[in-house]
């Protein structure tokens, strides 16, 4: 990472934050996810953000993966944008990243944040029981259906995004 520089503390209409190259982060958003969202800015580098809190992951499955950037005004609170060509996104939740993965250049994910005491649940396909649905996605480690899928093929895609293993469901 080419940041490395600590972020300062400030404060704006009472509410801390963290402020690191004109950015402003939650006072609770640990410095390793600051350093990755402000590389990925840098890079205009895509990413895919897991959030996550009391220990668990929130499995989210929208709005995850894009590039950062900034909202404008007084306070540059960081944004995830879908694509280059989009104008604007929503507001980045960084004090509840649990994980950040990003691509290699050979299209691999790589896993460069992760919290290690969050529990990740695990995503399974068994056949599914329901007419006109091929497939089940199932999470293993909450012992209950998360969905249903038309083929075998959408059901394993949502398990391994559930997973972490492939970007697109």
């Amino acid at each position: 990472m080419s940041i490395a520089t600590k972020p300062e503390l400030t404060e704006v209409n009472g509410k801390r934050y963290k402020v690191k190259n004109g950015t402003f982060f939650h006072e609770d958003t640990p410095d390793k996810v600051i350093d990755w969202l402000e590389t990925s800015k840098e890079r205009k580098q895509r990413i895919r953000i897991f959030y996550g809190k009391d220990n668990k992951c929130w499995n989210e499955e929208f709005d995850v993966i894009g590039h950062v950037d900034r909202s404008t005004g007084t306070t540059k609170i960081p944004l995830l944008i879908k694509s280059a060509r989009s104008y604007g996104g929503g507001a980045i939740m960084d004090d509840r990243i649990v994980r950040i993965d990003t691509k290699c250049s050979n299209g691999n994910i790589v896993t460069v944040y992760i919290d290690n005491t969050i529990q990740f649940d695990h995503f399974s396909t068994q056949a599914s029981a329901i007419p006109d649905y091929a497939t089940m996605v199932y999470n293993d480690t909450k012992k209950e259906v998360y969905g249903h899928c038309k083929s075998e093929i959408q059901g394993k895609h949502l398990a391994d995004f559930m997973n972490g293993k492939r970007w697109t469901k």
